[in-house]
């Protein structure tokens, strides 16, 4: 999925923003997503008025609101109608699902709130959500509490990661393996892509019980539910045997314990798969995991040598670092065939 940067929004609009307007216009898109503006307005042409009722749009801000979406280049506008452009259908229609509209968009307002302390937390040392008391559950009393939550965090990383799977499958050699273990998969759909690309491959998906339900569903969505399984599990212990590849990918931090698990769970020859955003060895790399360390969106990864080290240190052999697609980055290891 390709997401709406501001290269691609019109040059004499790129030009109206600095730093500055920059914050305040991401705050309208997000405002006008949230709204599912561009939703509502898909394929048809509707006047300001209609626009309003359908949204709950104050008619103080409404026609403002329109016009600054205009002048984005997000609306075409002609005699108070208003219609989505081709830049707002291919970004926020075709690009995205509603679940990134539903999901991502909240996260994107919960950041505003959080960054206003900022410089507080600089000075500090405590986090943003901290200094502001907003209590943040865990991913796991999340998804386990909040069905709705659990639905749309899953789909929309199913949505953001599809090409990501495609790149990992094309690279990924599993010619010699027959059952991969999917730690935390989310919504199956690393698994989907394998499975689809390497015909002899069976995998089973190991996450929450509530994520595995929606797994689930998209598995037989892609009709490979004889090939996929999911299993409720806490990927912080055992990990079941019986597979000859283990991966673990977008999961965040990936511990010592949890490699020397994966190491203990699979068979002499058997391969780990570890794929994630690395950090740069130089720190400074990809810009949004940086960012997001301020808002709590994002979690503190190792570094592409770090993560290479530390699967080393738990015994795999043959280790390699490979970039399979954009800043996304494969690292596996084989455990040896003498034990």
């Amino acid at each position: 999925m390709e997401t709406p940067t501001l290269d691609k929004f019109p040059k004499d609009v790129l030009a109206a923003i600095d730093v500055q307007r920059a914050f305040i216009v991401s705050r309208l898109i997000i405002a006008a997503e949230r709204l599912q503006i561009f939703r509502v307005l898909h394929g048809k042409r509707m006047k300001a008025a209609a626009i309003g009722r359908a949204l709950k749009i104050h008619k103080t801000y409404r026609d403002t609101f329109l016009n600054a979406l205009v002048s984005l280049g997000l609306l075409h506008q002609a005699d108070d109608t208003y219609w989505n452009t081709r830049l707002a259908d291919k970004y926020f229609i075709e690009e995205r699902s509603v679940y990134w509209t539903r999901q991502y968009s909240k996260e994107c307002v919960e950041a505003y709130e959080t960054l206003s302390v900022l410089e507080k937390a600089l000075a500090s040392g405590r986090s943003c959500a901290s200094i502001k008391g907003m209590k943040r559950a865990s991913y796991t009393e999340a998804m386990q509490r909040d069905r709705r939550r659990a639905e749309d965090f899953t789909q929309m990383l199913f949505h953001f990661h599809q090409d990501d799977a495609e790149a990992l499958a094309t690279y990924l050699d599993l010619s010699k393996h027959r059952a991969l273990l999917d730690v935390g998969g989310g919504s199956g759909v690393m698994s989907i892509a394998l499975a689809r690309k390497n015909p002899h491959l069976r995998a089973c998906v190991l996450d929450l019980a509530t994520v595995c339900e929606i797994a689930a569903r998209n598995i037989r969505r892609a009709r490979l539910s004889r090939r996929i399984s999911t299993m409720p599990g806490d990927i912080r212990r055992k990990l079941p045997v019986g597979h000859d590849v283990i991966m673990l990918c977008d999961i965040g931090p990936v511990s010592e314990q949890l490699l020397k698990n994966a190491h203990n769970g699979l068979p002499p020859g058997g391969l780990v798969v570890a794929v994630d955003r690395y950090l740069s060895d130089d720190r400074t790399k990809p810009l949004d995991r940086l960012v997001g360390s301020f808002v709590g969106a994002s979690v503190q990864l190792a570094t592409r040598s770090d993560m290479v080290a530390r699967v080393r240190s738990c015994g795999f052999q043959a280790v390699k670092a490979k970039n399979v697609y954009r800043d996304v980055w494969c690292i596996t290891g084989t455990k040896s065939s003498k034990q």
